[in-house]
């Protein structure tokens, strides 16, 4: 994201009137092809299946997706993704309110009326009703909060990075979407790797993993047999 200064602002209210269009067809499809390719890794980092591969030193085997208990992981993965999904939507409408956007550009981003934008997000809108004390940011497995300073009539932040790092921030900031920027490069640059993987005991022996004969597994019977 580039450098900006709290005096200047990204909002154009000739533009905000019609700021977006719906996804094509193709573009639909891409996303959907996307979330699946994201919950399978995630299904694979959780279900017994792919976690006894990752133990075994290789990659889970693609015949694991024939298998319920496998699919039932990746089901919950997609519960996870949908609740990231609200999240980051919640993160936005902070930030595009703090912009200048209203709760009906909002609202018709999200596909609900200005009064459950309102609802689902208040305080992401500056309507006259005063400002929110503290803003939660959540990203790249740490947490960021970001604070108004009300004797300053500005913004501050403390984060705790993925890796550990804690940090606050050393300037205050008048306009609220410039702290949070600040403070999710902060989490950004203190992001952690995954971590190892929990051998699962259900499936037997992890030594051995399940999928050992998987080539043998997946051809057919031999006719002369």
């Amino acid at each position: 994201m580039p450098s900006v200064s709290d005096d200047e602002f990204w909002f154009d209210s000739d533009a905000m009137a019609d700021p977006w269009r719906p996804p094509h067809a193709a573009e639909a499809a891409w996303m959907q092809d996307q979330l699946r390719e994201l919950a399978c890794k995630i299904a694979d980092r959780i279900s017994a299946r792919g976690q006894e591969c990752l133990f075994n030193g290789h990659e889970p085997a693609a015949t694991a997706e024939l298998f319920a208990d496998w699919q039932l992981a990746y089901l919950h993965a997609l519960r996870r993704v949908h609740e990231a999904a609200e999240v980051l939507a919640a993160e936005t409408a902070l930030m595009g309110g703090g912009m200048g956007a209203t709760y009906g550009h909002l609202g018709s981003a999200w596909g609900i009326s200005k009064q459950a934008a309102r609802k689902k997000w208040p305080s992401a809108v500056d309507d006259g009703s005063g400002q929110p004390e503290k803003i939660t940011v959540e990203r790249y497995g740490g947490v960021a909060e970001i604070t108004y300073l009300p004797d300053r009539c500005a913004w501050g932040w403390t984060a705790h990075g993925a890796d550990g790092t804690h940090r606050e921030a050393e300037e205050a900031y008048t306009v609220r979407w410039v702290a949070m920027s600040a403070a999710v490069g902060f989490l950004r640059d203190h992001a952690a790797p995954w971590g190892g993987v929990d051998v699962p005991r259900a499936l037997g022996d992890p030594k051995d993993c399940w999928c050992w004969d998987d080539d043998a597994w997946a051809q057919e019977p031999s006719s002369d047999t």
